[in-house]
């Protein structure tokens, strides 16, 4: 049976839980920062602290992100560690990283079955496109500590406008949807970009352990 993380429906209502407070505490893989290193190719800066102010975060602008990871049900402050071309790495202070591709999640470190690798430059063509079909390959974890490698098809569509709300205030924004499906797994992506392309917020499938990530960048 093929694994359907969660469906489009259910991840429209998680959109609209919005941000919450930064939380500390939780408890998860503690990755060392050579493993950022390998990622990016660039040096680790040190983790941020798990909670930060809003006049800190619209002071900075590009500086950190804030990721629900739903299923650890709490929020985590990132920072900017490293950068390989159009690839950027952020850390939590826990040591969990993220990387992604203009705003596409390409890898993950510290989380349950990790991401290990996806090339997405279909996905990006088709946003940029305003829509479209693409392929995805994506690899986990497999159950005997392998790499399993899953090829996806993919379906992005334009959505039209919408304003979403953080720190108090209305961000206009265009929303895409991205529909997956490969042999043994599925998900939906949701994606709200402004005017000039830049991600201000996703929603976006890891591995079938880790579940969905909210992802707000500042």
């Amino acid at each position: 049976m093929k694994n359907i993380w969660i469906s489009a429906l259910g991840l429209a209502a998680l959109a609209l839980t919005g941000c919450g407070p930064l939380n500390e505490g939780g408890t998860a893989s503690q990755i060392g920062q050579l493993v950022v290193g390998r990622v990016t190719g660039a040096q680790a800066a040190p983790p941020p602290p798990a909670g930060l102010p809003q006049e800190e975060l619209e002071a900075n602008p590009g500086k950190y992100m804030r990721v629900n990871i739903r299923d650890q049900k709490r929020w985590d402050s990132m920072v900017r560690s490293g950068a390989n071309g159009s690839r950027v790495t952020w850390v939590n202070p826990n040591n969990i990283s993220l990387t992604v591709d203009n705003g596409i999640l390409v890898a993950t470190r510290g989380l349950p079955r990790d991401l290990m690798g996806a090339n997405v430059s279909g996905t990006l063509s088709a946003i940029r496109s305003g829509g479209g079909n693409a392929q995805r390959t994506h690899e986990f974890i497999a159950d005997d500590d392998g790499i399993s490698m899953e090829l996806l098809q993919c379906r992005i569509a334009f959505e039209g406008p919408e304003v979403i709300e953080r720190l108090q205030k209305r961000l206009n924004s265009v929303r895409f949807q991205e529909t997956c499906e490969g042999e043994t797994l599925g998900f939906t992506n949701i994606y709200w970009l402004n005017s000039n392309g830049q991600m201000l917020r996703s929603l976006q499938a890891v591995s079938p352990d880790a579940g969905y990530l909210q992802i707000d960048v500042y």
